[in-house]
């Protein structure tokens, strides 16, 4: 009898160590799921904001080409000649001029845009002629470059973007070398 009381007390300690062991590793466990979430966040959240700079890039170029296609072909001939044009991208849409360090186009004030486009030459169009008489001109195909530029300055990230488009206008026969 006093023998199977010795043992019983032995068995208990191991069930002890055993359940210790069990924890410990079941901790490690823990830690090391808990350090691969905390990896897989920032990567997402630096795959979620580098698609959100990429996003308003082409924000700006789309606000910029739809600013040109709104142009007649008198507004679109000043607007290209010689000068760069750029526009900001606020909350409230395009704004003429570069973006300060306020301007930001969403209300988190996370993000900045910005777009500059410029003329990249012309080209006649094929078959168009050159007319001689009172306000001479012929079709061409402007070639205009625009370049959507984006930040997010919380995280050091940047967007640049360089489309080119072509815009249909009569540029001035005296214009034409």
């Amino acid at each position: 009898m006093k023998r199977s009381m010795m043992q019983a007390p032995a068995q208990q300690g191991i069930a002890l160590v055993v359940a210790l062991v069990v924890l410990l590793m079941v901790s490690v466990l823990g830690l090391s799921a808990m350090r691969a979430s905390v990896f897989s966040a920032k990567v997402a959240t630096g795959v979620q904001s580098d698609v959100m700079t990429f996003e308003a890039a082409e924000t700006a170029i789309v606000s910029t080409y739809e600013e040109l296609s709104g142009l007649s072909n008198e507004q679109l001939y000043a607007a290209v000649d010689g000068q760069a044009s750029q526009f900001c991208i606020t909350e409230n849409g395009a704004v003429d001029g570069a973006c300060g360090s306020t301007n930001f186009m969403d209300v988190r004030g996370l993000l900045q845009a910005e777009s500059l486009s410029y003329l990249d030459g012309f080209s006649p169009i094929s078959g168009s002629q050159v007319s001689s008489s009172g306000g001479a001109g012929v079709f061409v195909d402007y070639r205009i470059n625009i370049l959507g530029e984006s930040e997010m300055p919380n995280y050091s990230i940047e967007n640049h973007h360089l489309q080119e488009t072509l815009k249909r206008g009569i540029k001035p026969g005296a214009e034409i070398n």
